[in-house]
């Protein structure tokens, strides 16, 4: 992936792909503009690949246009995988939500869940800044009734004892998790390489953090390999989430989504599979 960039060329190249992907990305959020699932899962599904759109949006506006001479500076490649890991996060909530196969009673718990560790994260947040009224208020009666149908919910009950056990505790202390599956577990029902995948935000999270990493970038010198390197990895690692997400949300609207051009369709099937192997690039 990253050894093929050497030049300002090659860097162009990549930045030409990611390009196509985005637009056929944009194409096919601008064909759900008036579409309305009925199934709510699909509805919040929906609304997730709309934000993955506008993370990656927003990362390719921090990366130099591939169009233009070499820049003099390197390019904020920080707040670049900042962006990425918020689009990987994008990728996995959606499919948690809406991509994995599920039963309807399986997928209710899964959106009911989401919504919960949701709701309590903002009690806390509120709580923390000690903000009360009418509006936490029903932040709380809401978060509580929801509880109440996921602790008698039947998915809940056909869960194994020990994973059930562990999720009752985790509510009645007020902390529900997003997902009652591991990244593991996710990435297995997802068809994504786990170990790919937990290389791939180990390597943004460094980045996007203030660590020695991410504070001596700039020393990098502008224009050669490494700043190439290192300013298409966010755009390249978020390639095969994009795609796949992209992919699978055109496969429910196939009589509304726009078919790909045919070279874009070859380039995304290209990064689809860097999603399914063991090893992530180095930057």
């Amino acid at each position: 992936m990253l050894e093929a960039i050497n030049t300002w060329g090659d860097y162009r190249s990549k930045v030409r792909e990611f390009d196509a992907v985005l637009e056929h990305g944009k194409a096919v959020s601008a064909a759900l503009a008036t579409y309305a699932p009925q199934a709510t899962y699909a509805a919040a599904g929906l609304k997730i690949f709309l934000k993955l759109v506008a993370h990656c949006t927003a990362l390719r506006s921090l990366a130099p246009d591939g169009s233009q001479a070499a820049t003099a500076a390197l390019a904020d490649v920080s707040s670049m995988s900042a962006l990425a890991r918020c689009a990987v996060e994008a990728h996995d909530a959606f499919e948690y939500i809406a991509g994995h196969e599920a039963t309807p009673a399986e997928r209710e718990f899964r959106l009911l869940l989401w919504a919960l560790h949701d709701d309590t994260r903002r009690l806390k947040m509120f709580a923390d800044a000690d903000d009360a009224g009418p509006q936490v208020d029903a932040l709380r009666a809401h978060a509580q009734q929801r509880q109440s149908r996921l602790e008698g919910h039947a998915f809940l009950a056909s869960l194994p004892p020990e994973l059930q056990a562990a999720l009752r505790q985790r509510m009645a202390q007020g902390d529900p998790p997003a997902f009652h599956l591991g990244q593991r577990q996710r990435c297995a029902l997802s068809g994504v390489n786990a170990q790919w995948h937990y290389a791939v935000t180990l390597q943004l999270s460094q980045y996007a953090h203030t660590l020695p990493t991410s504070v001596l970038l700039p020393d990098t010198a502008p224009g050669t390999r490494d700043a190439l390197r290192l300013t298409a990895l966010p755009l390249l690692l978020t390639l095969p989430f994009l795609v796949r997400i992209t992919q699978t949300v055109a496969a429910l609207i196939p009589e509304r989504a726009p078919e790909p051009p045919s070279r874009t369709a070859r380039t995304m099937a290209l990064w689809r599979g860097f999603a399914e192997r063991a090893t992530a690039p180095r930057g």
